[in-house]
């Protein structure tokens, strides 16, 4: 999830259990042009282990420069495929190249054939209802060296609105002998145990839930949906915000705010008290807002 999976959060997600992480996206062409940012991006913390950096572009060649540059720095090469914002797709990257199958695959044999780690791909099941992905282009992505796949069972065209379709899942799941990860509006154990029962899936990639609580990953290893007071979620708050200031510096005040947004969701006088941190100038401004929540 670009501008939300940095390396703070993903540190408070690997601290309550998350076993897999993965890095923001990361433009390939970002990489090739030793873009300082692209490679603060692709830092890990000490307890991220095993860490993925999800790569997204078009070119097949900078795929390979840029994989080649950035491995030593991880434990997998993601491929994003599943990305559906309009700027991304004009670039002929994430999504789209659910429109272009052949090179998607094509990407996946010499990246496999120039890098010695393991190689995913987390896409959507389909661009639209014209181009749904079927078993046989699975199956052409596992036989091109594909280690994993990530399946976001919604269409481009949904986003993140649309019904997930499970089934679909369900079915590449049987028929393929590698990792098959099930993503796709899994927000409490509950709601685990239905999609592992759709599924067949002995995985699953947790995103959006995980934003107003991160503390998911802690009840799906206990297995169990807990209720947290309003004073843990302040707690949690504190400490994701005190990793952005050690991250960013007086900055975090403006990029925690699109944070506080998901922790305090459904939370009485949530509005009110997000207009207040949006209006922060500093720092200390927000820990004292954060700090007078009741």
């Amino acid at each position: 999830m670009a501008s939300y999976t940095d390396k703070p959060f993903r540190k408070i997600a690997s601290e309550y259990g998350a076993g897999f992480t993965v890095s923001e996206l990361i433009s390939i062409n970002s990489i090739c042009y030793n873009n300082p940012k692209a490679f603060f991006l692709a830092n890990r913390n000490n307890n991220e282990v095993p860490f993925a950096i999800q790569l997204f572009g078009y070119e097949i060649d900078l795929f390979v420069k840029a994989a080649q540059k950035i491995e030593s720095m991880c434990d997998m090469i993601d491929i994003n495929a599943g990305c559906p914002v309009p700027k991304v797709i004009k670039a002929k990257a994430g999504a789209y190249l659910l429109k272009e199958k052949k090179h998607l695959i094509s990407i996946v044999e010499l990246l496999k054939n120039h890098i010695k780690k393991p190689l995913s791909v987390k896409l959507r099941m389909g661009f639209d209802s014209d181009n749904i992905n079927d078993i046989q282009f699975y199956k052409d992505l596992e036989n091109a060296g594909c280690d994993m796949i990530t399946i976001h069972a919604r269409l481009r065209s949904g986003f993140y609105s649309s019904s997930v379709d499970y089934e679909h899942i369900a079915n590449v799941c049987d028929k393929l002998s590698i990792p098959v990860v099930a993503n796709g509006d899994i927000d409490s154990y509950e709601k685990l145990k239905e999609v592992k029962r759709i599924t067949g899936c002995k995985y699953f990639m947790i995103g959006q839930a995980a934003l107003k609580k991160p503390y998911i990953f802690e009840d799906l290893i206990n297995k169990q949906d807990s209720i947290r007071s309003i004073e843990y979620t302040k707690a949690i708050m504190i400490r994701h915000f005190n990793l952005m200031i050690e991250e960013y510096g007086e900055y975090a005040y403006r990029l925690f705010r699109k944070f506080a947004h998901k922790y305090l969701s459904g939370y009485k006088n949530a509005k009110l008290i997000n207009s207040y941190i949006n209006n922060c100038k500093n720092t200390q401004e927000v820990l004292n807002i954060i700090n007078s929540i009741k």
